[in-house]
């Protein structure tokens, strides 16, 4: 009974209720006592094993539970009594220390390199308060060891009297604390809390004097302790277990104090943005901030926050002046290479080093170069730190780093760190090390169904009237996610009224893409009317670690420290979606007692999947490859087994190999060539900024024709890349030509064509012919003569690079010519879906009619009056020439039997022509170049429908791949064919002359070649609660095939299974694209996207694969996939 005053003479009585077992733990313990009143210990080991989901557990280890529980409760009756009572079962689940949520072993492999750990990372670990005025310590840094922190930062400067050694945060009124007494303390308590290195990160601001006595400091301070290679630069890593009881020194190479001090204090103003609270950063997602125009290094004029690395770890001018002694010690080297952050992120093969950036500088390189930040990370080390202006030592989000491969996020963060028996060091998911384009795919994920029955232990850890002076405390919890955005969630249970041990008994599933990223938050509050809600008590744990079944989850303060008594019963299950029905039926017909067999797998790929070639081999591959989930026996697949086969990497519609199966020995002009309009665009086509990035990107892509437009800069003096006539900025040529350089040859070894649009004079023609030569060398394709009389193949053109263009005439003619023929034809745009649904466009409009916004390629190649002034080096680089004939349309696809050529079309121009001369195109592009570009009126970067062209045999349909939209998909659906290498080869109907030189007719009734048969499921999305999902699935391809369809809305369910089918005969299915849209339905609003896909036809793979499905622009979802079968009938 608790007494509660009430102002000065009455007293309210409340009953102390005793925590009493859920209905859960009732039914575990009848079920597994079989209905007694006593659990033996037999009987208890069969609860660990069964429920628990702890197989390894023995009998042992449930007598020494019974027997300890018997000890704390019951001192006598442990010489009498060997068995649980209910009340036991239930104090035994709620001992933390016997029944705990995470395990308590290192379980991860420690033998990897230590880049390819997440490691515990403190920042100003000296410091006992905020950033400006508290005092630096050792405590502290004892404190974070004892935590299992393993990396420790310490700013070391001279003292007043520059003779010896202080540890402060410089520049602020923080008062300092001897270096040696620092290093002491961390001798002595370094492995306290785990035996896994320490790292030690030094900022040094000392002279070389000073640094040869922190030299001999740290030399006999630490001895045989101390890691140092024997080579100034380390080429690899060691690992954590190599490692074991060892310090490491990081630091960049030593320079100058004055220089440092110097270089410091240039830096600008600091910028005071406002702090959002932990709180907030935490309920907030990763960020979603809009691409950097240009990347800015971390000298930006908008930061304060950099750490004292700015210079190349391994720069010789700079090690002149420091100690050789204190250069030897230092094991990973730090600094940031001079130039942007393209050169920060370089990786090199002979070596490895550590780069810091602060939390904004992380937040901007991940929008343009999220990408080679993993790769970076998978071989180097990545430190964050926050910036500058957090002066009150507040934290902000750690995921961002997490999840772009960081591993020394600069946080006090205990949640990720309870992994791995909270040694310090996390192994990184595999899908942060994996290399390649097409290895970004993680395995099909799961729900994690939370339930949480009660909580207990504040009436003993605080007093009455802690939380409310007059009434017992209304407790609440919320419960949520912290992970990548798409599962970052918190629910809250309901306010349970006076009450010490609140049973709220409720469930709540969170759907996880990422769970080796995901927290699991939790934290209890006392609702207050008045005020602010008090805080009961908070943990982190981190989803990958979690045991399965009912456990204790102790909390923790403000400050991470756990209390001594309050904990919350909770229970986790974690839920991979069920398989469908048919799936479940084909793995009982290709099965034998439950288990599918190597025999039994390779008669499932031949017959089902219609892998004719497979072998046996490749099937004790796939069960070999499944291992390490360990849900099966070793003789083969279980059905869950099985089911994760279905979804897994190895199993997509086209081939996971990405392996050229097209016949590249063909000329150019037989491959539709995957190409880019204005790629050097960030936006519209008006006023966005021109940059590198997006030839970056669409290289990355595997896009092969990247477009140039060339204008003199301001000066007249250099040449510019921009849209001109319009508002968007330039971009310097020199910049775009090494990027594509380097970048050329990421997704694809097929040749690069550089389309260049002209506006240069003689003298900068010979600068871009300098320039061209300098960067790409032998790279660069030049014909023998002017003109080719036949294009070479792709193969032949192997990572090589090749410029085309018209034929150079002085600037002003250019311009002057582009005057009279600049007339803009202000047509309506139709929208893309309609673009998607409509047939070919049967206008009846004279050429002339219509004239679109024409490209700078007016005039033949050939006409050698206006080259008379052009530079002749200039000339020779243009490996495909471009132009047109003087004359109409008829002059202009006009096929000379002597050279090829390129022609430009705008997709106006290319809609008119197809209506009289459909034939005469089929025929120039057999042997010549067709390239369609976008119509000028197209401002924001939309796109149009690229089948057109494709039906008529147009090579390069160049797309604005700055945006995203349905066409879009068409485009990237297109070149996912042969590879993924941005060459497909074109049908055998579009190349073909008959006997009476006649060609393919696109107007012509074709009949039906094949029947696509689809049918499909969908195990997972990415909102927050069940949705109303229905997919959409159709055919864009010839007028003939193109149509769409779609299933039922399925109500409330993550897991749809729709059990649709849909046939679609297809007239060409050489040109049809397989498009797949998930909807969610909304009753009061346009259905929301959900996902969507665009597949090749021609290199769908039979049988039922897993389809990963992608966002508005095209990017995959870590785990969004569908399961679909595909029949050719």
């Amino acid at each position: 009974m608790g007494n509660y005053r009430m102002c000065m003479f009455f007293t309210r009585k409340f009953r102390m209720n005793e925590a009493q077992s859920p209905p859960d733990v009732k039914e575990a313990f009848a079920r597994f006592s079989e209905n007694g009143t006593q659990m033996t210990a037999d009987q208890l080991r069969r609860f660990l094993v069964e429920f628990q989901g702890d197989t390894a557990s023995t009998i042992s280890d449930a007598e020494r539970i019974i027997e300890q529980i018997l000890q704390r409760r019951h001192h006598i009756a442990q010489f009498t009594r060997h068995t649980l009572t209910l009340d036991d079962f239930h104090h035994y689940l709620f001992s933390h220390d016997l029944n705990t949520a995470l395990r308590s072993q290192v379980h991860q492999d420690m033998t990897a390199p230590l880049s390819h750990y997440f490691i515990y990372t403190g920042h100003n670990s000296y410091l006992t308060g905020n950033q400006l005025s508290s005092d630096c310590s050792d405590v502290p840094i004892i404190k974070a060891l004892k935590r299992g922190v393993r990396v420790i930062e310490l700013d070391i400067w001279p003292n007043s009297e520059k003779d010896d050694v202080h540890v402060l945060h410089g520049r602020t009124l923080t008062s300092p604390v001897a270096l040696i007494k620092c290093l002491r303390s961390i001798k002595e308590h370094a492995f306290s809390a785990s035996p896994y290195p320490v790292i030690i990160t030094l900022e040094d601001h000392l002279t070389p004097d000073l640094q040869a006595k922190v030299a001999q400091m740290v030399t006999q301070t630490f001895g045989e302790m101390l890691f140092y290679p024997e080579k100034e630069c380390l080429k690899e890593l060691p690992s954590p277990e190599a490692l074991k009881y060892r310090i490491i020194l990081s630091t960049k190479p030593p320079k100058e104090y004055l220089e440092a001090k110097s270089s410091k204090d240039k830096r600008n103003e600091p910028q005071m943005d406002n702090d959002s609270s932990d709180e907030e950063a935490l309920r907030k997602e990763v960020p979603n901030l809009e691409p950097e125009v240009e990347d800015k290094s971390d000298s930006d004029s908008s930061e304060h926050d950099e750490d004292d690395e700015d210079n190349d770890e391994c720069d010789g001018k700079s090690h002149q002046s420091g100690a050789p002694e204190y250069k030897r010690l230092i094991a990973i080297h730090a600094g940031k290479p001079k130039g942007g952050l393209k050169e920060l992120l370089t990786v090199e093969l002979d070596k490895v080093r550590r780069l810091s950036l602060s939390e904004q500088a992380l937040e901007k390189a991940t929008n343009t170069h999220g990408t080679d930040l993993v790769r970076f990370c998978q071989k180097n080390i990545l430190r964050v730190y926050p910036k500058g202006t957090r002066f009150t030592s507040s934290n902000y989000n750690p995921l961002i780093g997490w999840m772009h491969g960081a591993q020394m996020v600069a946080f006090n963060m205990q949640g990720m760190f309870r992994s791995n028996g909270g040694c310090g060091y996390v192994k990184k998911p595999d899908i942060l090390m994996k290399v390649g384009p097409y290895n970004w795919i993680f395995d099909p994920k799961v729900n994690l169904p939370v339930r949480i029955y009660m909580g207990d232990g504040w009436d003993l850890d605080f007093k009455k009237t802690h939380f409310d002076s007059y009434s017992p405390p209304d407790f609440y919890t919320k419960i949520g996610i912290a992970g990548v955005p798409a599962d970052v969630t918190m629910r809250k249970t309901k306010t349970l009224e006076d009450d010490w041990a609140p049973v709220w008994d409720e469930v709540f599933t969170f759907p996880l893409t990422v769970p080796e990223l995901a927290l699991l938050r939790i934290a209890v509050y006392e609702y207050d009317k008045s005020q602010k809600d008090d805080f009961g008590g908070v943990t982190c744990l981190p989803v990958s670690e979690l045991r399965p079944g009912i456990r204790a989850v102790p909390l923790h303060d403000h400050k991470g420290v756990e209390f001594k008594s309050v904990k919350l019963l909770m229970r986790f299950k974690i839920a991979v979606a069920e398989a469908p029905v048919e799936i479940k039926n084909m793995f009982y017909t290709y099965s034998e007692n439950g288990t599918m067999t190597v025999d039994h797998l390779h008669r499932f790929l031949v017959e089902v999947q219609g892998e004719d070639k497979a072998t046996k081999e490749e099937a004790r591959a796939i069960i070999d490859s499944l291992k390490h989930l360990n849900i099966f026996p070793r003789r083969g697949l279980n059905l869950e087994a099985f089911f994760r086969y279905l979804f897994g990497d190895n199993n997509l519609p086209l081939s996971p190999s990405r392996l050229v199966h097209h016949d590249m020995t063909a000329p150019l002009s037989h491959y539709f060539i995957y190409t880019s309009h204005n790629s050097y665009l960030t936006g519209n086509q008006l006023s966005s900024d021109s940059s590198d990035a997006p030839i970056i990107k669409a290289l990355g892509r595997g896009v092969r024709v990247i477009e140039l437009d060339m204008w003199p800069n301001s000066t007249k003096t250099n040449v510019d890349v921009l849209h001109g006539r319009t508002l968007t900025t330039p971009v310097e040529l020199i910049k775009c030509l090494r990027s594509i350089k380097e970048h050329a040859f990421s997704a694809s070894e097929y040749p690069v064509v550089i389309t260049l649009e002209d506006h240069l004079t003689r003298d900068l023609q010979a600068k871009v012919a300098k320039m061209v030569t300098q960067t790409f060398g032998d790279m660069l394709f030049t014909p023998g003569s002017e003109s080719l009389k036949e294009f070479p193949s792709p193969e032949s053109l192997k990572k090589r690079m090749i410029i085309s263009t018209k034929p150079p005439k002085e600037y002003n003619e250019t311009k002057i010519s582009k005057e009279k023929v600049d007339d803009l034809h202000k047509g309506k745009d139709s929208d893309e879906e309609e673009a998607l649904g409509m047939e070919i466009p049967d206008q009846e409009k004279d050429m002339d009619e219509e004239e679109d916004h024409q490209d700078e390629e007016d005039l033949l190649d050939g006409d050698r009056k206006l080259q008379q002034n052009a530079a002749p080096e200039y000339k020779n680089l243009i490996g495909i020439h471009a132009g047109k004939l003087k004359g109409g349309l008829k002059d202009w696809l006009r096929v000379d039997a002597n050279k090829v050529r390129r022609l430009s079309l705008s997709e106006q121009e290319l809609e008119n022509a197809v209506i009289t001369h459909g034939r005469d195109i089929i025929r120039f592009t057999q042997q010549n170049l067709l390239r369609v570009y976008p119509k000028g009126v197209r401002f924001d970067s939309s796109n149009y429908d690229p089948l057109i062209g494709w039906m008529h045999g147009a090579q390069m349909v160049a797309f604005n791949m700055q945006g995203y939209g349905k066409l879009l998909w068409l485009m990237h659906g297109m070149f996912k064919a042969n590879g993924g290498y941005g060459y497909v080869k074109k049908p055998d109907f579009l190349l073909k002359i008959g006997p009476d030189n006649e060609v393919f007719d696109p107007k012509a009734s074709l009949s039906v070649k094949k029947i696509l048969k689809v049918s499909g499921s969908l195990p997972k999305l990415l909102t927050a609660c069940a949705s109303d999902f229905s997919f959409a699935v159709g055919i864009a391809g010839v007028p003939a095939d193109s149509k769409m369809k779609k299933t039922k809305a399925i109500e409330d369910n993550w897991t749809p299974v729709w059990n649709e089918e849909f046939e679609f005969p297809l007239t060409v299915p050489e040109l049809a694209l397989l498009r797949i849209e998930v909807l969610e339905y909304d009753l009061s609003a346009t259905d929301d996207f959900g996902g969507q896909t665009c597949l090749p036809v021609s290199d769908l793979r039979t049988g039922i694969r897993a389809v990963p499905l992608c966002n508005h622009k095209g990017e995959k979802y870590p785990s969004v996939k569908l399961l679909m079968r595909f029949e050719f009938v």
